[in-house]
C-alpha cells in the first residue's frame, strides 16, 4: 500500500504540494496508524485490551516447592520494592503456574494446620472416652507413630522424593495403622477382665486378634500393589508406600504395643472396657428373618449400583482451589488475562524449514478459527517475517521511489520518513540480530528451532487439555511436543485407564488372601461381595449429595477399600470364633472396637470438610460419607451372611444359658 501510493504521490508531481490532495496522501493506511500510537499492537505477545507484560522463564518447575516458594516471595519483593503505583502504573494480573502452585500450596498449608489440630483434639477425645482411660491415647498412639517414623524413612529409601499423588500416604497408613492397635488393646482389655496374668491377657489377645490384623494387613497391601500395574507413576508409587506402610505399622503395633501395656500396667487389674451392649435374649435366636434382611440388603445394593453413573468427576482442576479463585468465579478481564499468562506447548523441529512451513500453516488455521484450542503461534517467525524476501523488495522500490525529486513536494514529515528509507542498508533480518532474552522467549537460543502454542480457552479444564492434545496431535504429527496441559490430558487419560483395571485387580487380590486365610471359597467371596456392596452404598451416597470424584480426593478410595476390607475380615474371624447363636457378642467385641477405629478415621478427616481449599474440603466430604457407608454396608451384610448360612445349614443354638454365660461373667467382673 505505502508503494502504491507513493507511486500515485511522485505521479502527482507539484500538485502533490496540493492541501486538499496532500491531505489524502498523509493517510499512508493502517501502518501510518500503528505508527502514531504507542506502540502497543506491535508488541510479540500482545497483552488483553492495552495492558503490557513481562515474561518471566523460571529455571525450575513450577511443581519443585524448594524452588517455587523462594522465587513467588522473590517476584513478589521485587515487585512492592519497584512501587509501580507510585509510577502510575496498575499491575493487573500475576498468571502463570507458578503463581498458582504457591497460592495452591499456601491455602492447603493453612487449612491443615488447624485442621489436624481440631482432628487431633476431636480423636484423642474419642479414644480417651471410648476406653475410660487417658493412658489409652499413648498406648495407641506411639506405635502408630513409630511406625509412621518407619515409613517414611522407607520412603526415603524406595522414593526418595514425594510429589501431589504421595504425599497423602502417611494420611493414608495413620486411618489403616489405627485399626490395628485398637483391635489388639481392645481384645486384650477383654481378656485381661476375664482374669489371668497380664502376660497371659496379652498372649491370648495376641493369638486371637492377631491372625485378622495380619490377613488384613496383607489384604490391604495386596490391594495397594494392584496400583503397580497402573501406568501413571504417581499411582505405582502411592501403592509401594502403602503397601510397605501398611506391613510396618502392624509391625510397630505387634512389637510395641505389648511393651507399652508392660510399662503401663500398674494396677493387679484392668480398667474395664465399658461397650455398648445389646438388651439380653430370652430364648435362643432362630434366625429366621436373616434371609429377607439379607435379601432387602442385597436389593439396596443393587439400586445403589444404579447410581454410581451419576457420581460426577471435577474435570476444572480450578474448581479445587480456595473459593473464588476458580476459573468460573473470574470477570471476563481476568479470564483473558489468565489465557494469556497459561503455560505454552512447546514444539521442536530439526531445522527453520519446517518450522517456518508450520508457522505460517497454524497461523492461518488460528485465523480461520479452525483451532479453537489454540490462541496464538510464537516463534522466530513472529519477529523475523516468513516472507521477508518480498518485504525487503518492496521496500527496495519504496527507497527507489524516495530518491524521486518529486518527493520534495510532499509533506516535510514524509520526506523525512523516505529519507531515513532511502537512506537505510536493507537486509534481510537474522536471529543474530535479535537480543538473548527475546530469542530465549521465542525458544529460539543456543541453536533451538521451536514454536511455541498459547493455547486458549479454560484450560484447567481436564476435558479442554485432552482437546488441547487432540489438536496437537493431528495438525503436527509426528512432531516432540510438551507442555503442562498436554501433561495434564495424559494424566487424565492414564487415571482413566488405570482405575478399572487397578480396582478389578485389587479385588481379586482381597478374594484370594481372604480364601488363603479362611480356607473357604464361599466366605472369601462373600467378603468380597460385602467389600462391593460398601462401595456401591458409598458410591451412591457421593452421587446423592453430589461430591464429585477429583484428581485430589481419589486418595480416600484406597482408605475406603483398606478400612473396608480390615472390618469385614476381623467380623468374619469374629464371628467364626463365636459360632451360632453369639451374633451380638462379636459386634460387642470386635464390631465395637471395629466401629471405634472407623470413626477415628471419619473425625480426623471430618474438620477436613471445613478447609477453604475445595479439593481438601472435598476430601473430607467424601471420606466422612463414604466411609460411613463402607462401614455400615460391613455392619449389616457380614452378620446377616452369617445368620443366613447357619439358618441354611441348621446350625442353630439350642440353649440361651449356655449363649450369654460367658456374658454375664464378664458384667460380674
Amino acid at each position: 500500500r505505502l508503494r502504491e501510493r507513493l507511486n500515485a504521490a511522485n505521479a502527482l508531481g507539484p500538485a502533490g504540494s496540493n492541501p486538499f490532495v496532500a491531505g489524502s496522501l498523509r493517510s499512508r493506511g493502517p501502518m501510518t496508524e500503528k505508527l502514531k500510537g504507542d506502540g502497543m499492537s506491535t508488541q510479540v505477545v500482545p497483552g488483553a485490551d492495552g495492558t503490557a507484560r513481562i515474561l518471566v522463564r523460571p529455571r525450575e518447575s513450577a511443581y519443585n516447592t524448594k524452588f517455587l516458594i523462594p522465587f513467588m516471595r522473590q517476584v513478589h519483593e521485587i515487585l512492592d520494592e519497584m512501587d509501580p503505583e507510585s509510577q502510575g502504573l496498575e499491575i493487573a494480573w500475576i498468571g502463570g503456574a507458578y503463581r498458582h502452585a504457591m497460592e495452591d500450596i499456601e491455602g492447603i498449608t493453612h487449612d491443615l494446620k488447624w485442621t489436624a489440630l481440631a482432628s487431633m483434639a476431636l480423636v484423642l477425645t474419642l479414644i480417651s472416652v471410648a476406653f475410660r482411660d487417658l493412658r489409652a491415647i499413648f498406648l495407641i498412639f506411639v506405635p502408630l507413630l513409630i511406625g509412621t517414623v518407619w515409613t517414611i524413612g522407607y520412603a526415603g529409601v524406595v522414593v526418595g522424593t514425594l510429589n501431589t499423588f504421595t504425599s497423602f500416604f502417611t494420611a493414608i497408613l495413620i486411618g489403616l495403622g489405627v485399626d490395628f492397635c485398637i483391635h489388639l488393646y481392645s481384645r486384650y482389655r477383654e481378656e485381661r477382665a476375664r482374669g489371668g496374668t497380664l502376660e497371659g491377657a496379652v498372649v491370648r489377645a495376641w493369638d486371637a486378634a492377631g491372625p485378622p490384623c495380619l490377613t488384613a494387613c496383607l489384604t490391604s497391601a495386596g490391594g495397594f500393589c494392584a496400583l503397580w500395574t497402573a501406568g501413571f507413576g504417581g499411582f505405582r508409587q502411592l501403592g509401594t508406600l502403602l503397601a510397605g506402610g501398611v506391613i510396618l505399622c502392624l509391625l510397630a503395633a505387634l512389637l510395641v504395643l505389648p511393651l507399652l501395656i508392660l510399662f503401663r500396667e500398674t494396677q493387679p487389674n484392668a480398667v474395664p472396657l465399658k461397650r455398648f451392649r445389646f438388651p439380653a435374649r430370652q430364648t435362643p435366636p432362630t434366625y429366621r428373618l436373616a434371609p429377607l434382611l439379607l435379601l432387602l440388603a442385597a436389593m439396596v445394593t443393587l439400586l445403589a449400583a444404579f447410581t454410581l453413573p451419576r457420581v460426577g468427576f471435577e474435570y476444572d482442576i480450578s474448581e479445587l482451589r480456595a473459593r473464588g479463585m476458580a476459573y468460573e468465579d473470574l470477570s471476563v478481564e481476568e479470564r483473558a488475562l489468565a489465557q494469556d499468562s497459561y503455560a505454552p506447548v512447546v514444539v521442536s523441529y530439526p531445522d527453520t524449514a519446517s518450522l517456518r512451513a508450520d508457522h505460517i500453516r497454524l497461523s492461518e488455521a488460528i485465523a480461520a478459527e479452525k483451532i479453537p484450542e489454540f490462541g496464538n503461534v510464537l516463534s522466530l517467525y513472529s519477529v523475523i517475517p516468513p516472507d521477508q524476501e518480498q518485504r525487503l523488495s518492496v521496500l527496495a522500490e519504496i527507497a527507489e521511489q524516495a530518491r524521486n525529486e518529486n518527493i520534495k513536494y510532499l509533506p516535510v514529515q514524509v520526506q523525512k520518513n523516505l529519507t531515513k528509507i532511502a537512506e537505510a542498508k536493507l537486509g534481510p533480518l537474522t536471529a543474530a540480530d535479535l537480543p538473548n532474552s527475546l530469542l530465549t522467549v521465542l525458544g529460539a537460543h543456543d541453536g533451538h528451532h521451536r514454536m511455541l502454542i498459547i493455547p486458549d480457552g479454560n484450560m484447567w479444564d481436564l476435558r479442554g487439555d485432552v482437546r488441547l492434545y487432540e489438536q496437537v496431535q493431528d495438525w503436527l504429527p509426528g512432531r516432540e511436543a510438551a507442555g503442562e496441559f498436554l501433561a495434564m490430558a495424559v494424566l487424565y487419560r492414564l487415571m482413566q485407564g488405570d482405575l478399572p483395571r487397578v480396582a478389578g485387580l485389587a479385588l481379586l487380590i482381597v478374594l484370594l488372601m481372604t480364601w488363603a486365610d479362611m480356607r473357604s471359597f464361599p466366605r472369601a467371596v462373600g467378603a468380597v461381595l460385602a467389600l462391593v456392596a460398601g462401595l456401591c452404598w458409598a458410591g451412591s451416597g457421593l452421587a446423592i449429595f453430589r461430591i464429585n470424584l477429583s484428581m485430589v480426593n481419589f486418595v480416600g478410595i484406597p482408605i475406603l477399600m483398606g478400612i473396608g476390607v480390615d472390618v469385614i475380615i476381623h467380623l468374619l474371624h469374629r464371628l467364626y470364633e463365636e459360632g451360632p447363636g453369639r451374633i451380638r457378642r462379636a459386634m460387642e467385641t470386635t464390631g465395637w472396637a471395629a466401629g471405634l477405629s472407623t470413626a477415628t478415621t471419619v473425625l480426623s478427616f471430618a474438620s477436613l470438610s471445613f478447609a477453604s481449599n475445595q479439593g481438601v474440603r472435598s476430601l473430607g466430604l467424601l471420606i466422612l460419607l463414604g466411609l460411613t457407608l463402607v462401614t455400615l454396608a460391613a455392619f449389616v451384610i457380614v452378620p446377616l451372611g452369617w445368620m443366613t448360612t447357619w439358618k441354611v445349614k441348621g446350625e442353630l443354638p439350642d440353649d440361651v444359658d449356655e449363649i450369654y454365660d460367658t456374658d454375664e461373667r464378664e458384667r460380674q467382673a
